[in-house]
């Protein structure tokens, strides 16, 4: 929770500067499509995001965002083998079922290379990047009872529900559509690259994992427009 921690106070260092220095603000929020990439734990579910964004001048912006999406569901089959030759079977397989929840944040800079963050007629083109924090659950359901102290379960997978957390750079590109004074619609793609991988059983697979990846649309409003 420390990194959570961290984010909310550069976000109210943001609030404080933004006040001080007449920095612009927009408040945004969309729907979002979130794909996991990671080959033994692969799903799609929908989401939402809240982004609040600071605009310093008309090509730079910080961004602050936070989202939720439903449970992901994946499915695989594991393989239990004896510890000891005496054992019978030997080996057998079961199906795992398995759901994962993500809740992530994420604070970056937001840099436009056609248009501004202000710009009323036609689109506005913007890449940004970042540092996230995916907060996630991950449960198991096993289909067969495993005594573990006869066998062991491929990958020492476990039954059950457990937390993790990931670090990620988070790699975005996106466009903006004026729709009237203040109010714009964009649609972007997002791409979370995991940089940690602490261990967890839980989860199928530890490295580089969960590599998520999201297209979004939404709604942007600018709060403090020049008049």
């Amino acid at each position: 929770m420390r990194s959570l921690r961290n984010i909310f106070s550069l976000l109210t260092l943001f609030c404080c500067a933004g006040t001080q220095a007449q920095v612009k603000f927009s408040l945004a929020t969309d729907l979002s499509i979130l794909h996991n990439f990671d080959g033994k734990q692969k799903f799609t579910v929908a989401g939402q995001t809240v982004i609040p964004q600071w605009h310093f001048d008309k090509k730079t912006s910080v961004y602050a965002w936070f989202s939720y999406h439903a449970n992901g569901k994946y499915k695989s089959t594991l393989m239990a083998t004896a510890k000891s030759p005496s054992t019978q079977p030997q080996s057998f397989s079961f199906t795992n079922n398995s759901e994962m929840r993500l809740r992530q944040a994420s604070l970056g800079v937001k840099k436009y290379f056609i248009g501004s963050y202000e710009k009323l007629e036609d689109f506005s083109f913007y890449g940004a990047a970042g540092f996230g924090l995916i907060i996630g659950t991950a449960s198991n359901i096993f289909s067969s009872i495993v005594d573990t102290s006869l066998y062991t379960i491929q990958n020492n997978v476990v039954d059950g529900s457990g937390d993790f957390k990931r670090l990620t750079l988070d790699v975005i590109a996106g466009f903006d559509f004026p729709v009237s004074y203040e109010v714009f619609i964009y649609t972007e793609a997002r791409l979370h690259i995991p940089t940690t991988n602490y261990p967890n059983n839980y989860l199928l697979k530890n490295s580089n994992a969960p590599l998520l990846g999201g297209i979004n649309l939404g709604i942007r409003i600018l709060f403090n427009a020049d008049p």
